[in-house]
């Protein structure tokens, strides 16, 4: 028999938050860095 004392869960919410929060900064990078180089440059 298969022993599961030390299987560990493969669906993980921090690795889900990582991607959520990967998919909604890489679209909206160009914005936050066009905002900050026209903050920096006045």
């Amino acid at each position: 028999m298969a022993d599961h004392g030390n299987f560990k869960e493969a669906f993980n919410w921090w690795y889900f938050l990582g991607i959520l929060l990967a998919l909604l900064a890489f679209p909206l990078m160009h914005i936050v860095a066009g905002i900050w180089v026209f903050f920096l440059s006045k």
